[in-house]
């Protein structure tokens, strides 16, 4: 067998060979993941349904901004929302909404400041949908004001920045600008106006119309469980919570372990 025969054979079998670790063990390729999610508090139906379509997108890192929606669950689904012009008394009333306290003014007269560049840039944007939340019959009308900014830190005193990583499912506010129902009108815009997502769950009855069930997730959090989430290595995590004519209450955490952090429980549903 010739000289160059011999070289391309050798070079062939260093190829197929896998790689050694110092000790002559095979080297574990990485993991294509980079987390997991892990229902730390289950009130709701939603809670581990949502949390096993959030799983379809482990190779993703939590901060990613991803609608993270699976077609392997079709019982998610969201509204429809419109654009509509910007128009600057509505983000008045939906800033002044969750900034209510008269100390708190100044974060609507900053916003104003901060968002000008931005609005002139096309970078605010004013989202409407209707939907029927407590499933009444009577549609109500909710708003998403999109903005890239995020409030100061406290220290900093009060006010806005610009978010370099900003997300259409972080950088939102809602605001229920009519309703049939004005208890619940005023019992969203108390407990809801955090949410950045909504969702619609079927209940794994994916005809519409068979189950007419809303709620808002919080992507804004760090830790939601802290007690279980620190125990099981989670480092950030989110909220759901389900709407009704009461407004919004908390059912789901859902904490994420960055891969090779998670530590067991006993029991630690997923």
């Amino acid at each position: 067998m010739s000289p160059r025969i011999l070289r391309i054979l050798s070079a062939l079998v260093v190829v197929a060979l896998p790689a050694l670790t110092a000790a002559g063990q095979p080297r574990s390729a990485p993991s294509p993941f980079k987390g997991e999610y892990f229902v730390t508090e289950n009130k709701d139906p939603v809670c581990v349904p949502y949390t096993r379509n959030l799983n379809q997108f482990r190779r993703l890192d939590f901060d990613v901004c991803d609608p993270r929606l699976s077609p392997k669950f079709p019982e998610f689904a969201r509204p429809e929302w419109e654009e509509i012009p910007l128009d600057l008394a509505l983000a008045e009333q939906i800033i002044r909404n969750i900034y209510s306290r008269p100390e708190n003014a100044v974060y609507w007269e900053e916003w104003l400041k901060v968002s000008e560049s931005l609005r002139q840039a096309g970078k605010v944007k004013l989202w409407r949908t209707r939907i029927d939340v407590d499933n009444d019959g009577a549609p109500e009308t909710l708003l998403r004001l999109e903005h890239p900014l995020t409030p100061k830190i406290e220290r900093e005193g009060k006010g806005w920045q610009v978010d370099q990583n900003a997300c259409l499912y972080r950088n939102s506010m809602l605001y229920m600008s009519a309703s049939p129902n004005a208890s619940m009108r005023e019992g969203f815009n108390q407990t809801a106006y955090a949410i950045t997502d909504i969702l619609h769950f079927s209940g794994g009855l994916v005809s519409p119309g068979t189950y007419n069930a809303y709620y808002g997730v919080d992507w804004r959090l760090g830790l939601p469980s802290w007690a279980i989430g620190k125990r099981i290595g989670a480092t950030r995590g989110l909220i759901v919570l389900a709407l009704s004519s009461r407004g919004a209450g908390e059912c789901c955490s859902i904490d994420w372990v960055p891969t090779g952090l998670y530590r067991p429980l006993e029991q630690s549903p997923r």
